[in-house]
C-alpha cells in the first residue's frame, strides 16, 4: 500500500513539474513578444497592432477599380505557441533575431476581373513597427492569380502604419493569356505603382 501511495505521489509530483515547466516555457515565449514584437502583441486588446484585416481601394496601370483586403496574421499563433511550450526538446531555429520583424499574411483582391488570392510577407524596419520594409505578393503556382491582367507583385519599402490607418505603395506585374509575365519598356503602364491607404477593419 505504501508502495502504490509513493508511486502515486512520484506521478502527481511529475505532472505538475512538467506543468510547471509548460507554463514557463510558454509565457517566457509571450512576454518575450510582447517586448520584441509591440506590433503584433498587446495585453491590452484595444490597443491597435499592425496584425489585423486592412481594406483599401485602387486602380491598377489598366485604370480597373480595384478593392484590396490583406489579413496580417500574429506571427505565433496561441495554438502554435501551445504546441511549441509542450515540447520536450527544443529544436534549433534557423532564424535570427532580425526575423522577430518578419510578419505574413493573406490579400485578396476583387475587381470585374475577378478574385486575386495571394500570400504576403514582409518585415517591419523599426521595432514598433510603424515604418514597413518590402512586403512580397505571391500564389502557390508562382502565376499570376487571374489572367490578362495586372496583377500584385510587391509594396515598396517605405510603407507606414499608425493605429488604425496603413499606407502601402504597390508595384504590379502583368499576366498574359498563357499565364506567362511580360513586360515593355515602351509601354509606361508597366512602371505604374499604386499608392493605397487602407482602413482597418474591425471585427
Amino acid at each position: 500500500m505504501a508502495s502504490r501511495t509513493r508511486i502515486l505521489l512520484f506521478v502527481v509530483v511529475l505532472i505538475t513539474l512538467s506543468w510547471g515547466v509548460y507554463e514557463c516555457k510558454y509565457y517566457y515565449s509571450y512576454y518575450a513578444d510582447l517586448k520584441d514584437r509591440p506590433w503584433a502583441y498587446s495585453r491590452d486588446e484595444n490597443t491597435p497592432l499592425l496584425v489585423g484585416t486592412w481594406q483599401g481601394e485602387f486602380r491598377d496601370p489598366d485604370n480597373v477599380a480595384k478593392t484590396i483586403r490583406l489579413t496580417i496574421e500574429p506571427p505565433v499563433s496561441d495554438e502554435e505557441r501551445s504546441r511549441k511550450a509542450a515540447r520536450r526538446t527544443r529544436k534549433r531555429s534557423s532564424f535570427s533575431r532580425t526575423d522577430k520583424k518578419w510578419f505574413g499574411g493573406e490579400a485578396t483582391v476583387t475587381s470585374v476581373r475577378g478574385k486575386e488570392e495571394y500570400s504576403l510577407s514582409g518585415h517591419v524596419r523599426t521595432d514598433d513597427g510603424h515604418q514597413l520594409g518590402p512586403v512580397r505578393f505571391s500564389t502557390d503556382d508562382g502565376i499570376g492569380p487571374v489572367r490578362s491582367n495586372f496583377n500584385l507583385h510587391s509594396a515598396s519599402e517605405g510603407g507606414t502604419w499608425q493605429d488604425d490607418e496603413l499606407t502601402l505603395t504597390i508595384g504590379f506585374t502583368y499576366t498574359t493569356k498563357t499565364g506567362s509575365s511580360h513586360w515593355s519598356s515602351a509601354d509606361p503602364r508597366y512602371d505604374k505603382k499604386a499608392t493605397i491607404h487602407f482602413s482597418r477593419i474591425k471585427p
